[in-house]
C-alpha cells in the first residue's frame, strides 16, 4: 500500500530529517533573525528536490519551497523562530522539521501522486508574525490546504484562538521638575491606565484581556518625562470581542488623558492576528490518519487563551493546526522544562508522530480531489476591520 510506503519512506529519511530538527534547537535564532535556520532548510529542500525561492516577498528570513505545478497545492507551514533567553521553549524546531519531512517524503515518491507540496518558512511567529504579511502580500493565493502540527500538553485538533491587537500608547505633557504636582505628568497619566487596563482584565478575562508592559517612564526622579510609553496586547475570542475591547481602550485612555491634562497617541506597533478557525473537513482527514498511526485525537472545540498568526490563514484557505503533547504533556510551553522535552527523545516522538500524520493528511488530499472540494465548501471568514 502507497501509506505504507510513505511510513517507510519517512522512516529511512529519519535520521536526516531529526537532524535538520536538531540543527535549530541547538541554533536558536530571534524572529526575524532566523538566517541559519532559514538556510538549513533550504538546503534540505534543494536536495529533496523543491525549486526554492528566497528571500520570499521581501521577508528576508522567509522561503517558498515547491514540487509539482498542477493541483491540488498542499502547503505544510515551518517555524522556525526561538524565543528570548529561553530558546525553543516553544518547540518551533519540531514545527519545521516536521513539515520539512512531511514534504521531502511524499517527494520521494511523487511518481504516485498529482498535484504539488509546499513548504513555506514562516519567521517570527513569536513576534510580528510573518504569515500575517505572507497572507497580505498573496502568498496563500493559489493554497488549497495549509497544515502545520504544535507540540503542546495535549492530543486536540478542533482549536480557536484570540484575536488580538497590538497598540502602543504614547502619554505626553509637561516636562519640567518633578516637584510640580500630578497635573499634565504623562507617567501618571500611563500608570493610572496600566492600572485600569489590570481591572479590565479582571473583570471579563478569559473572554477579554488587556495587558501590557511600561517600555518608557522617564530616566530620573528629579524630572517628569515629556512621554510615558506603554505597549498592550489586546486580546478577545471573537472578532466582534475584539472590536468592543479595543473602544474601551480608547475610550479608558481618552478619559484619563483628559483629565489629566496630558495628551495621547495610539498606534498600532504589531500586525493584528485573527482567531484560528479549524476547518472541520480537513481536522478530519487529519483524525482519522492520526487514528491509523495509534493516536486518537480529542475532536471537542477548545479555546486557547492565546493567539496565533496562523489564525490570518485559516480566515482566507482551509487550515489546521493540530496539538500533540510533548511526553506526558506535564510542562507549559515557553518553559525551560519544555524545552529540555523538546530535544530529547521525548521531543523526537512527538516530532516522527506529527511528520507521518501530516504526510498521510497531504497523501489522503493528493489522491483524493473530492477531499479537496469538500474541505472548501466550509465558510471561510469574511473579512476583519476595526
Amino acid at each position: 500500500m502507497l501509506k505504507d510506503k510513505l511510513l517507510k519512506m519517512i522512516d529511512h529519511l529519519w535520521p536526516e530529517i531529526w537532524d535538520t530538527a536538531l540543527y535549530i534547537y541547538n541554533n536558536p535564532e530571534l524572529g526575524g533573525e532566523e538566517y541559519q535556520a532559514a538556510a538549513y532548510l533550504r538546503k534540505i529542500m534543494e536536495k529533496h528536490g523543491f525549486e526554492v525561492i528566497s528571500p520570499y516577498l521581501d521577508i528576508e528570513t522567509s522561503f517558498k519551497a515547491r514540487i509539482g505545478a498542477t493541483k491540488p497545492v498542499i502547503f505544510f507551514l515551518a517555524e522556525y523562530d526561538a524565543l528570548p533567553e529561553i530558546g525553543h521553549g516553544c518547540g518551533h524546531h519540531l514545527i519545521a522539521g516536521a513539515s520539512a519531512g512531511a514534504a521531502i517524503s511524499l517527494a520521494a515518491l511523487k511518481e504516485y501522486w498529482s498535484g504539488s507540496l509546499v513548504v513555506l518558512g514562516t519567521p517570527a511567529e513569536e513576534t510580528t508574525g510573518a504569515k500575517v504579511a505572507l497572507v497580505d502580500k498573496g502568498a496563500f493565493s493559489d493554497c488549497d490546504a495549509a497544515l502545520m502540527f504544535h507540540p503542546g500538553q495535549s492530543t486536540v485538533i478542533n482549536i480557536s484562538s484570540q484575536a488580538l491587537e497590538a497598540l502602543e500608547v504614547i502619554f505626553s505633557g509637561f516636562h519640567g521638575h518633578s516637584s510640580r504636582g500630578e497635573r499634565g505628568n504623562s507617567l501618571v497619566s500611563l500608570v493610572s491606565f496600566y492600572q485600569e487596563a489590570l481591572n479590565y482584565k479582571k473583570a471579563f478575562y478569559p473572554e477579554q484581556q488587556i495587558d501590557g508592559v511600561i517600555t518608557s517612564g522617564g530616566i530620573t526622579p528629579n524630572l517628569i518625562p515629556q512621554k510615558a510609553v506603554g505597549k498592550f496586547y489586546l486580546r478577545a475570542i471573537t472578532t466582534e470581542l475584539l472590536k468592543k475591547t479595543v473602544q474601551d481602550f480608547r475610550k479608558m485612555i481618552e478619559r484619563i488623558a483628559e483629565q489629566n491634562s496630558t495628551q495621547v497617541i495610539i498606534k498600532r506597533f504589531e500586525p493584528r492576528y485573527l482567531p484560528m478557525q479549524t476547518n472541520a473537513a480537513l481536522a478530519q482527514v487529519f483524525q482519522e490518519q492520526a487514528k491509523t498511526l495509534g493516536v486518537k485525537m480529542d475532536m471537542q472545540q477548545q479555546y486557547i487563551i492565546g493567539s496565533m498568526d496562523m489564525g490570518n490563514v485559516s480566515w482566507l484557505v482551509p487550515a489546521i493546526h493540530p496539538y500533540l503533547p510533548l511526553g506526558k504533556g506535564k510542562f507549559s510551553a515557553h518553559s525551560q522544562e519544555f524545552k529540555k522535552m523538546a530535544g530529547s527523545p521525548e521531543g523526537e516522538k512527538t516530532m516522527k508522530l506529527a511528520t507521518k500524520a501530516l504526510a498521510l493528511t497531504a497523501l489522503e488530499l493528493l489522491l483524493k480531489p473530492e477531499l479537496v472540494e469538500k474541505i472548501w465548501q466550509e465558510k471561510a471568514g469574511s473579512g476583519f476591520t476595526l
